[in-house]
């Protein structure tokens, strides 16, 4: 079995990013923000729930799939930290290895099929919720079978006719499930796309 990315890790602050990548601290933490927002991107915390640092292999692959095209390019990966210049040249190179085996390992994750779009996954979840509680709300259509049930053979008619309706709306709910699911793109048209 493969070694998972969280062993992998390349942790840096929003400070070195941002000489990396040439830019302010505040663009890097407002693209880091909503990037942990909004895909879960893992971020070191301190005491006070302040962003530490970024897994880089992460913010690069996240930042090249959800920025716009000028903003996506992925800065070559340098073989000293910027500000750490005590730090050893066989630090650089492992952390610059352990950085690349990252990348690696997301771009082999996605070609996989492994990673999901977060906003992807939270349409299909409302389409799948609007679907099942459509089935659920049909319930009060089933009140009179449920009481002619209760009038001819009392509770355990009751039970009976409420084990039939369970089962024709999980039957609807399956079959509608399964029509979206049919209907839906096996991949990503927009993650399929390379950014230039």
């Amino acid at each position: 079995m493969s070694t998972p990315v969280n062993s992998v890790r390349v942790w840096w602050s929003i400070g070195q990013i941002a000489t990396r990548d040439g830019v302010s601290k505040p663009a890097v933490s407002k693209a880091v923000a909503k990037l942990v927002r909004d895909h879960d991107l893992p971020v070191r915390r301190d005491g006070r729930s302040r962003v530490e640092s970024v897994s880089v292999a992460h913010y690069d692959h996240l930042r090249a799939e959800y920025s716009s095209s000028e903003q996506s390019v992925i800065p070559p990966v340098v073989t000293e930290q910027p500000g750490s210049s005590n730090e050893s040249r066989d630090e650089a190179l492992r952390q610059e290895a352990w950085l690349r085996l990252g990348r690696a390992q997301l771009d082999h994750q996605k070609e996989a099929g492994q990673l999901v779009r977060v906003d992807k996954l939270i349409e299909a979840l409302g389409v799948a919720g609007r679907t099942i509680q459509n089935e659920i709300n049909r319930l009060a259509n089933k009140a009179d079978d449920i009481a002619l049930a209760v009038s001819k053979e009392g509770t355990s008619g009751a039970r009976i006719a409420l084990r039939t309706i369970a089962t024709e709306i999980n039957t609807a709910v399956a079959a509608a499930l399964e029509k979206i699911a049919a209907a839906a793109p096996e991949h990503d048209a927009a993650s399929e796309a390379d950014p230039d």
